[in-house]
């Protein structure tokens, strides 16, 4: 008998680290939500509450495997060893290239800790890293944080600090779309605007959070800078600034020279500034509190000349008149035509910007860093917000004081020498180089050329390369010419595929995972909480810090890692805080320390009466950087464009992260790629009709590099030179019969393979990844697919049973169909009396015949007890005859089936619910892979006479192999043969058929039947995520008594309609008033019909959708209603 119990934790699948509540059934996680009391728990993703799935995904690495056959073979050879012998020659491999090529010659990679579980190790993987001696760690950081977290610095001193959301007045979301990167913002964004705060969005997509923005701007990608300097500009020539904090707490008044770009300073060290009453230059010792009386005095503008002895006459400029004068290269007609803005939005950002005061708090990510300005366009932003004065006040962005710790990964752990040598340091000296974290074009470039040396080994904690930068084909032969690569990872990908030894990781829920600090907030900030290992570690995963620290034991520096011990390492990180490692174990939902938060940090005086300030050169904000301007960069704002014309590519292309995925991993999780199951080109509908192109058609992507096709999206609020589809795409998901696609060439749809890579940030070496130049056209393979309804012809109609009629149907147009997939269904319409009967019926013919003619749905008359005057099926049975025509949609729905898996599949079929399951068998006879499963069917009928394609099934038993059929009848008649039970399928006949507990469990019947399987396979101790069912029913009717009519509008198109209780469900209202929503099986279960609530309230019975979604064959509004549709 298992115990089920409820642990406290917390989700790092993203940077939101989102407190979380698991439910545990013995050694297995079966459900995960959100733990309120927690300071990250108001909700959880779909990510989080997949865990289940990921724990125990068939795909798991879950031993050391080593590499024995040649790189590059489409089988790697894996064979199992040991921890022991692993760890021993990845140690062996370590100590050879230190002592013959030096440390320098070993890269490391490092997936992201902001975006996966490598936050639960990422500081012990950097101690070892920088204790060894490398300095070239392959992080990504120039298209990810590396703005926000160092570019920041340039001006401020620190990385960005928390917005503070809930408590400001204004909310600046600027290239950051929360609702999919960051669920604990958007929470405390949404407390923010109940405390009155509004919201300002700049972003080219009208995301979740744009559509509900005071303000939204639907910025050109790559041209922030720009927008940043014009509004800074009406901020200046308006003087709606914050004067005192710029002259007090900024570099605005020191005095920088003409001729050399450095800050002219006094022979002892302090900086001069010019005094308007004296005309003459005056010391500023910035070490010391600056006064009002004092910087009132002192100029922002104008050009001065200065006499100094033994130098002679300069001309010198205040640091902020520098920056004016770089502001006002952009009035609003200039930026507004760069931008694509109008000015009056502009001015409107501008107004909002100083109405909101010092209570200002804003917060940019990728969406500015990933262009080819993105270091200017950061420092654009930055000095626009030092204008409104909001930097650690409350309600602008708070640099929260957290419980003191001991740190394990600092820089300075690796020598300065070695730092000199990382690879491509020379050629970006700002960058994130500096900090030993190196690109890939730097590792490719040095493999290839041996310049300046020769990286010999790679050692990956994660990452996945190959898919998230561009140039997948030079990465390959990169990684196929290094001498020896190892890689520590949860799951087989295209970069880890290339390594000669792999070592088994686990997943969070396997470990224990200290977090000091959940950053959204004060409350969040003070909490240190040990997270429980949820169950046991499958196979024999280890955790990355584990790995790093035996590695580094083995290398003579097991005092370094407290001889291997986590805990000794957890409890020194924690000594300064006063907590320790029992301590927490003992309070598994965390700890709150006690903390004082004190606002302007940076005023706050030491015992000697001298002010914090900022960690600049200057020791105030720096509107002017004499380090930018050292290097030869402009040390203020400046904009050139991100991505240069290109006459053959007119659009700009965007790429984005799916937030229903770690980056370019998980598409083999079920219940995500239901959600989001193939990748898209989303366009406004001015673009798709000049180029001819609706939803759902198949588009011709083209890039510098080459080309890629995909399914077309159309988005209304789209401009209409901007492209948009999501990265990261590469693998099957083998559970729903989703194939995979290749990196680059025919097939491949992974957008980095078309992305040109010569263009990038001069400072970050960040590449354009959302404004890259692009074009489409309709695909020459169009996938055929249509919107709306087609009219077919029924070509055919054979009666299989007295109950069940198969139709097929082919085109009054005589065009082909496109291909589907096993389990797929179509909606029908048929006509009459006016009116239009439509019901979905699953295909149950073979999914890829090349050049498909014709569909089959076969359809079961319901029970004369069933039937009505409305009864859909009779009216096929009795009306419908060859040359008839019907209306039907293209092929759709979630409940597809799998034609290849490493685990046996279990069909479980009743009565007419062989239909899915017949288009499989069906579809697996005409392909004769050597991939197909073994297979189970089970099905269930009343007897011989009633046993649908009972002679067909025969057939495709003796046909396929891997194929066993039990065939069971609840009411045989007398001389039934060929059935191998009487009986019903049920509780008892599972029993004795022994069924394997490992497999694939795909369920098609009634209601009841599928709940009574589910409850009985899961007694057997078959997990949630191996069943998967569909049911068939004809729809239910909605609950309507005691509602109102409601007026219901759609936000993309602006049509309105009037829904009434008598109409139904939305969707069934809106169809009645001509208005298109999205549609599916129209029974709750593909979930096609999925549309957002953007305002008002539904009753709608499904719970597995986000928040803020509604199934519109379901729904009915319980308030008016805005959709997002």
């Amino acid at each position: 008998m298992t115990t089920l119990n409820k642990v406290p934790g917390f989700c790092t699948l993203c940077r939101s680290r989102c407190g979380t509540l698991n439910h545990l059934d013995g050694d297995r996680l079966i459900k995960v939500e959100a733990l309120p009391s927690h300071p990250t728990g108001r909700a959880t993703c779909a990510k989080g509450r997949a865990a289940p799935e990921l724990i125990d995904d068939p795909e798991r690495i879950l031993y050391p495997l080593r590499r024995t056959h040649p790189k590059g073979s489409e089988d790697p050879g894996w064979e199992r060893i040991g921890w022991e012998d692993a760890l021993a020659l990845v140690a062996e491999r370590l100590a050879y290239y230190r002592d013959t090529h030096g440390q320098e010659s070993v890269v490391f990679s490092v997936t992201t800790p902001s975006g996966t579980p490598m936050s639960d190790s990422i500081d012990w993987i950097e101690r070892f890293i920088r204790l060894y001696g490398s300095p070239n760690t392959l992080y990504g950081t120039e298209i990810c944080n590396w703005h926000k977290d160092v570019a920041h610095r340039f001006t401020f001193g620190c990385g960005m600090p928390t917005a503070d959301y809930a408590n400001s007045k204004l909310n600046v979301l600027w290239g950051h779309n929360p609702s999919h990167v960051w669920l604990a913002q958007a929470g405390e964004i949404a407390a923010g605007g109940t405390n009155g705060a509004r919201l300002l969005v700049v972003d080219p997509r009208e995301t979740p959070l744009a559509k509900r923005a005071d303000l939204w701007l639907a910025i050109r990608p790559g041209t922030d800078a720009v927008l940043a300097m014009a509004i800074a500009r009406e901020l200046i020539r308006h003087e709606r600034y914050d004067q005192s904090f710029i002259r007090n707490w900024s570099n605005a008044p020191l005095l920088v020279d003409e001729a050399s770009g450095k800050f002219l300073k006094a022979s002892n060290g302090n900086f001069l500034a010019w005094h308007l009453e004296s005309g003459q230059p005056v010391e500023l010792d910035t070490r010391l509190p600056p006064t009002n009386d004092q910087t009132r005095a002192l100029a922002l503008e104008g050009r001065y000349r200065l006499v100094r002895e033994g130098t002679g006459a300069c001309h010198a400029r205040p640091a902020f008149d520098h920056y004016r004068r770089a502001c006002d290269e952009w009035p609003l007609e200039r930026a507004a035509a760069v931008t694509g803005l109008s000015t009056g939005t502009i001015v409107r950002a501008a107004e909002m910007i100083a109405e909101a005061g010092a209570a200002v708090s804003y917060h940019a990510w990728t969406g500015i860093g990933q262009h080819a300005n993105a270091t200017q366009t950061e420092r654009a932003l930055a000095t626009l917000y030092a204008l409104t004065g909001s930097f650690d006040r409350p309600g602008g962005n708070r640099q929260w004081a957290r419980p003191p710790t001991n740190s394990v990964n600092d820089l300075e752990l690796l020598a300065e020498s070695q730092r000199r040598k990382a690879l491509g340091l020379d050629a970006r000296p700002l960058g994130p180089a500096s900090s030993g974290w190196i690109s890939a074009e730097a590792l490719y470039e040095a493999v290839e050329t041996g310049l300046p040396y020769r990286p010999r080994m790679l050692f990956g904690f994660g990452g996945n390369f190959l898919v998230s930068q561009p140039d997948p084909a030079r990465g390959e032969r990169a990684l196929a010419a290094l001498e020896f690569h190892v890689h520590c990872d949860l799951y087989p990908s295209p970069t880890n595929a290339y390594a000669d030894l792999l070592l088994p990781v686990g997943t969070p829920w396997e470990r224990e995972g200290l977090r000091v600090g959940f950053e959204i907030n004060p409350e969040a900030a003070a909490h240190v909480q040990l997270r429980p290992a949820m169950v046991s570690p499958r196979g024999e995963a280890r955790p990355d810090h584990a790995i790093a620290m035996a590695l580094g034991c083995r290398l003579g520096m097991g005092e370094a890692f407290f001889d291997g011990d986590i805990e000794r390492g957890w409890n020194h990180i924690l000594a300064p805080s006063g907590l320790d490692v029992e301590h927490l174990r003992q309070r598994p939902e965390g700890y709150r320390v006690p903390l004082t938060q004190t606002p302007c940090g940076y005023a706050v005086q030491d015992a000697s009466g001298r002010p914090r300030g900022f960690e600049t050169p200057t020791r105030r904000v720096e509107l002017y950087s004499q380090t930018l301007a050292d290097a030869g960069y402009p040390g203020v704002p400046a904009y050139r464009p991100s991505s240069l014309p290109e006459p053959r590519l007119p659009l700009t292309l965007v790429s984005v992260k799916n937030g229903f995925y770690c980056h370019s991993q998980q598409r083999q999780i079920a219940s995500l790629r239901r959600r989001s199951p193939e990748p898209t080109l989303t366009i406004g509908s001015d673009l798709a009709r000049a180029r001819g192109l609706n939803a759902g058609d198949r588009a011709e992507l083209l890039g510098i590099r080459g080309s890629i096709v995909l399914d077309v999206v159309i988005d209304e609020t789209l401009a209409p030179d901007l492209v948009i589809t999501d990265y990261g795409w590469w693998q099957a998901c083998d559970d729903l019969g989703r194939p995979g696609s290749p990196l680059h060439g025919p097939g491949s749809r992974n957008v980095n393979a078309i992305i040109d890579t010569r263009r990038r940030d001069p400072v970050s070496g960040a590449l354009p990844l959302r404004s890259a130049p692009c074009d489409i056209r309709r695909s020459q393979t169009d996938s055929g697919r249509w919107q709306g309804y087609r009219r077919m012809r029924v070509s055919e109609r054979i009666v299989e049973t007295p109950e069940v009629t198969s139709f097929w149907l082919e085109p009054a147009n005589g065009l082909s169909l496109p291909d589907y997939l096993p389990g797929q269904h179509i909606a029908t319409r048929l006509t009459r009396d006016g009116r239009h009967l439509q019901r979905s019926y699953s295909l149950s013919g073979p999914a890829d015949a090349s050049g498909h003619r014709r569909y089959r749905i076969s359809i079961r008359r319901a029970p004369d007890a069933m039937q009505s005057v409305e009864s859909v099926s009779a009216y096929w049975h009795e009306r419908v005859a060859v040359g008839d025509e019907v209306d039907i949609q293209a092929p759709a729905g979630q409940f597809t089936l799998p034609r290849r898996h490493r685990l046996p599949i279990v069909l479980m079929a009743g009565g007419i619910g062989i239909t899915p399951f017949l288009s499989l068998l069906e579809t697996l006879s005409r392909e004769a892979s050597p991939q197909m499963p073994d297979i189970t069917l089970l099905h269930a009928s009343r007897n011989r006479h009633l046993h649908a394609f009972r002679e067909r099934l025969a057939e495709l038993a003796m046909a396929l192999p891997g194929l066993r059929i039990v065939t069971a009848y609840s009411a045989p008649e007398e001389g039934d043969r060929g059935h191998s039970m009487s009986g019903r399928i049920d509780d008892e006949a599972l029993t004795r058929l022994q069924l394997p507990r490992d497999a694939r469990y795909y369920l098609c019947a009634s209601p009841a039947m599928v709940d009574d399987l589910t409850t009985a396979l899961r007694a057997r101790g078959v997990a949630p995520q191996a069943i998967f069912s569909e049911v068939f029913l004809s729809p239910p009717a909605p609950a309507t008594r005691g509602l109102q009519p409601r007026r219901v509008r759609l936000a993309r198109t602006g049509s309105e309609f009037v829904w009434h209780p008598q109409e139904g469900s939305l969707l069934d209202s809106a169809e009645r008033h001509g208005v298109a929503l999205p549609s599916g099986c129209r029974v709750g279960q593909c979930e096609s019909c999925a549309v957002g609530v953007i305002a008002g309230e539904v009753n709608e019975p499904s719970n597995a959708l986000e928040a803020g979604q509604c199934l519109s064959c379901q729904a009915v509004p319980l308030t008016d209603l805005t959709l997002d549709a």
